[in-house]
């Protein structure tokens, strides 16, 4: 009977562990995000609000319609394991168009430079040159380059989307001084009856 005591507590403190570790990895590691290196791209970068305005196809203010979970993601990859290419769709809300189209505007999906994957070891967020997604429910400004398919993408990369209602903390990194200079430029210039 005394064994048959011992085994029981022995197995509940194991369960105990057993469940405080699960536990610990579930909310500490696997819901964890990190960003991952995604390399350099080759892109036709933007200096000045100026230049930015100038070269974009289609610019607009809107708000993502889904949470990043529920986006469409694009991924290749090579035989070897290593990601070629990458890309995430997001469908736009338009509230106004600044410069192209008011056409292409309706049903508009973006194409952002940027996956978040679900691994082992946490979320891995891949964004080239430092990009992030955009949040639902935060409204941006949007530069918009349209490719040989008709689809539209962020030009300028992290340069080219402006989080303006002050909801998407990681858009205007501090350290990011060149985004910082053009979005200044921008609200004198092009956001002035906007906001």
């Amino acid at each position: 009977m005394r064994l048959k005591k011992k085994s029981t507590l022995l197995a509940l403190v194991l369960a105990v562990i057993l469940a405080a570790a699960a536990s610990y990895y579930y909310f500490a590691v696997y819901n964890s995000q990190h960003d991952v290196f995604a390399g350099i791209s080759e892109y036709k970068g933007y200096t000045t609000a100026q230049g930015l305005y100038a070269g974009a196809d289609l610019v607009v203010i809107g708000s993502p319609i889904k949470a990043y979970k529920d986006r469409k993601t694009h991924i290749s990859m090579a035989s070897t394991g290593f990601i070629i290419a990458f890309a995430t769709f997001t469908e736009i809300k338009v509230e106004k168009v600044l410069r192209g189209p008011e056409a292409d505007a309706v049903d508009l999906t973006v194409i952002e430079p940027v996956l978040i994957t679900q691994t082992l070891k946490g979320k891995e967020r891949m964004g080239l040159e430092g990009y992030t997604e955009m949040k639902k429910g935060s409204k941006y400004l949007i530069f918009l380059g349209k490719n040989s398919y008709g689809q539209y993408s962020v030009i300028n990369m992290h340069a080219g989307k402006y989080n303006i209602d002050g909801t998407d903390p990681e858009d205007m990194r501090m350290s990011d001084h060149l985004k910082q200079r053009i979005y200044r430029d921008i609200k004198e210039r092009y956001l002035k009856d906007v906001e």
